[in-house]
């Protein structure tokens, strides 16, 4: 049995092409005949909920929001994704290592349970006495500074002591901003 090529099944019978009407009803500019066709207007209204979708979906395009591009490079550049390993303490043979990067957004992570304080910049230094953090900070106004700050720190040092198993040196975070709208940062990294 030959298969027959043609697009016949795409075609009404007036021999219009349902893509080429589909088309027109989306752009709102049908032909004269499609316009005085039973068997066009008849297509047209079936496909009307689709071309009803259509046009909802052209009008409600999603945009980035302004600066995100950058935003996005500016914690890319900021954190030197180097080859440095933190090493992880551990029983037998064999060893850790996990990225410093990887701890760096584990932190990141872990202080955003805390209300009203955004971490952008995080290196790990791992040295003999243990591992020492630096990150810099966007902190919300409803709530003071130093308030937030220790809160964050608490989170990063618990997170360093009871998740890797390391003791920390010290916590020293920067504040870099403060905002009335700092939750809403948390959208948007940097």
């Amino acid at each position: 049995m030959a298969v027959d090529p043609s697009d016949v099944h795409d075609r009404l019978p007036c021999a219009n092409s349902v893509d080429a009407l589909l088309r027109h009803l989306v752009s709102g500019a049908l032909t004269e005949h499609e316009s005085a066709c039973r068997y066009c207007r008849d297509q047209a209204e079936e496909l009307r909920p689709l071309v009803t979708a259509v046009r909802r979906s052209e009008e409600r395009r999603v945009t980035a929001p302004p600066g995100l591009v950058s935003d996005v490079m500016r914690v890319v550049r900021a954190e030197r994704r180097g080859g440095r390993s933190i090493v992880l303490d551990g029983s037998g043979p064999g060893g850790t290592e996990v990225r410093e990067s990887a701890v760096a957004a584990l932190l990141r992570a872990s202080v955003d349970a805390v209300p009203g304080v955004v971490v952008g910049r995080c290196r790990i230094e791992q040295t003999a006495r243990g591992v020492v953090v630096r990150a810099t900070v966007r902190v919300g106004l409803d709530r003071p500074i130093p308030e937030a700050a220790e809160a964050a720190r608490s989170t990063m040092r618990a997170l360093v002591e009871e998740q890797l198993g390391l003791p920390v040196v010290r916590v020293d975070l920067d504040v870099v901003d403060v905002r009335d709208d700092a939750g809403r940062d948390r959208l948007r990294p940097w």
